[in-house]
């Protein structure tokens, strides 16, 4: 995969971007851009045209294409206030998340209006802005959560504008990346999760090179996928190792992936508790108080289970079982392997543990095919609560999939050891016809296995 070169090349996806872009803004050159043997491209205040991409594309320059680019009428701090208005106006969760963590200090929308955007830093929101309708409303969304976190933390008001600057900017390495990599609906595969897992460790080069941000912008982007059991990417850095900002950006983003949903406290406080230890206890508290101020006796209406429900749980727990039972026989086997190897597979069984037990404490062993009956009684609520279960229980196991594909990407051996307990735990039809021929797990069994 190609990986950004500030200093001496122009990254072929960030230019792309950036050629689109002049067909619809005048894109100015804010000084003289030359190559390293002091060739001059563009003159300073010349407008980029598409018919500069392949000049670009062919040069090494003296200084970095970015740091040396202008657009008229991109984005700016009036856009991004604008954005943040249009999104208290109609957000009734983020509303109440940001009223119950006001906490004292600078408001969220006063840090907007206060964050300083260089050309570069500009530039790329503008990119990002017009290369997807929803991105720049996801930034600023991740921005005033991360600043409600950041007060949840009872973060400084200096952490609590490196938090708000690091949620605008959290997703700008993903400039870089093939879009292929990043299509809507798109169903990545262990391996192909190495193009995006770089994107943070990518924006916070960006930032460090590119604007004189305090270091703690730019860290707590490249941490804004850790979680603090260790389990996030691209370091699995875990407790002390993420800075309070870096945490407060980090449930930021994961509670804008459910805030546009149906219920969205409820599935962002069962999407937090799911799997202790993985974020503070602050940040569920901040959810659970921001749950309580909601009216009382809200009906949750959501369609009754059927039969599909079951065998998708059933499923579910079989590739549990299986990649426990899978991992453990490597681990029985006579035969050679690195001390590294044997590390990662019990690292590997202690979370699917964690896994297992979270599907047993979310009641979700109750909708086993034995056990069918049981869902007639159910409500609306515990149907919403099982289908939120059984989604981030699987994106549970898929991570762990990721991490093991990427943890042996460089060694073709220790990858084909791996290869069944990773397609194992990534899923897919394969377990399907599995479930066919196997007996299906009693009640009992299913509580042993959890013990």
């Amino acid at each position: 995969m190609q990986r950004p070169s500030l200093s001496t090349s122009v990254n072929q996806h960030y230019l792309n971007k950036l050629m689109n872009l002049t067909e619809v803004m005048d894109v100015a050159a804010s000084e003289e851009i030359v190559d390293v043997r002091g060739m001059k491209l563009v003159a300073k205040g010349a407008r980029l045209t598409r018919a500069q991409q392949d000049t670009f594309g062919g040069h090494k320059l003296k200084k970095t294409l970015e740091s040396s680019l202008s657009a008229v009428g991109g984005a700016d701090n009036g856009l991004i206030l604008a954005t943040a208005r249009r999104i208290l106006d109609t957000s009734v969760p983020i509303n109440r998340i940001l009223g119950h963590n006001a906490g004292r200090g600078i408001s969220p929308q006063t840090l907007l209006a206060n964050m300083h955007f260089g050309h570069a830093m500009r530039m790329m929101l503008t990119l990002t802005d017009r290369d997807d309708p929803q991105a720049l409303e996801h930034s600023v969304t991740v921005s005033l959560l991360a600043i409600g976190m950041a007060k949840k933390l009872q973060l400084s008001n200096d952490d609590q504008m490196a938090a708000g600057l690091a949620g605008m900017l959290h997703d700008i390495g993903e400039l870089y990346i093939d879009p292929a990599y990043l299509a809507p609906g798109k169903r990545l595969l262990p391996h192909e999760w190495a193009h995006l897992v770089v994107h943070p460790r990518i924006g916070q080069m960006l930032i460090s090179e590119l604007e004189a941000y305090p270091a703690s912008v730019a860290r707590a982007v490249s941490e804004h996928h850790e979680r603090l059991d260790g389990t996030g990417y691209p370091r699995q850095s875990a407790g002390g190792m993420i800075s309070g900002p870096g945490l407060a950006v980090s449930v930021a983003e994961m509670l804008a992936g459910v805030l546009h949903k149906d219920y969205p406290l409820e599935r962002a406080e069962l999407a937090l508790k799911i799997i202790p230890g993985e974020h503070p206890h602050h940040f569920l508290s901040a959810i659970s108080g921001a749950l309580r101020t909601q009216p009382a006796n809200r009906p949750v209406a959501l369609p009754r289970p059927d039969e599909n429900d079951d065998v998708a749980i059933t499923r579910l727990w079989w590739r549990i079982a299986d990649s426990l039972e899978s991992g453990q026989q490597m681990l029985r086997d006579d035969i050679g392997r690195s001390p590294r190897v044997w590390a990662l597979i019990q690292r590997t069984l202690a979370r699917i543990r964690n896994i297992e037990r979270a599907f047993i404490s979310t009641g979700l062993d109750a909708y086993l095919k034995n056990n069918h009956g049981l869902h007639e009684h159910d409500d609306g609520t515990l149907q919403f609560e099982k289908a939120v279960a059984t989604r981030e229980i699987t994106w549970r196991l898929r991570d762990i999939a990721r991490d093991l594909a990427l943890n042996t990407a460089d060694v073709p051996t220790d990858r084909a050891m791996l290869a069944e307990l990773i397609g194992l735990l990534d899923g897919g039809a394969s377990d399907t016809a599995a479930l066919q021929v196997r007996a299906q797990p009693s009640l009992p069994q299913v509580q042993a296995r959890a013990a």
